[in-house]
């Protein structure tokens, strides 16, 4: 196994043309407990330099407790409210810390009060990490967009709530 070509695969550059529409999972799930672990340590090692949403959703998907530190540590850093949500999505995916749940929120509200042109696309991509969450206080986030004005913005709500 060559682990950098393999790590490669797993996290491409962080372009449109290697990283829409992208999804390492199939590439996860092959693998084996030993190389699981082996390629833990090099992203939690990768995420230390740089961070990357790949790498964190990555990391969330491999459920990996390791990382757990640097996640929480990333939350505490000055970082937007976007970053803060997908890290507080990931720290629940692998722990369920139920105080993801208002770091998320809150997040979101910050979001929303800074509503710019992009609005429809940004706020349409965080429904599905507020979805990750499977709680009462997100769900009614969601129901509440789902009746939006803006097409787009209500069938993403929608979709993300499995309607």
């Amino acid at each position: 196994m060559n682990i950098e070509k393999l790590i490669d695969e797993i996290i491409p550059p962080n372009d449109y043309q290697h990283r829409s529409e992208f999804s390492n999972t199939h590439i996860i799930d092959k693998l084996n407990n030993k190389e699981r672990a082996l390629i833990e340590e090099i992203l939690i090692n990768k995420l230390l330099i740089e961070e990357d949403f790949l790498i964190i959703e990555t990391l969330a998907y491999l459920k990996s407790e390791k990382s757990l530190p640097i996640l929480y540590s990333l939350l505490d850093k000055d970082i937007d409210d976007w970053s803060r949500i997908v890290i507080s999505a990931s720290i629940y995916s692998i722990k369920k810390d139920e105080n993801m749940i208002d770091v998320a929120i809150n997040a979101f509200k910050g979001i929303e009060k800074n509503k710019d042109v992009y609005f429809v696309y940004r706020v349409s991509r965080l429904f599905y990490y507020l979805s990750s969450f499977k709680n009462q206080k997100t769900d009614a986030i969601l129901e509440e967009y789902s009746t939006d004005l803006e097409y787009l913005i209500s069938a993403n709500a929608k979709r993300a709530l499995g309607k």
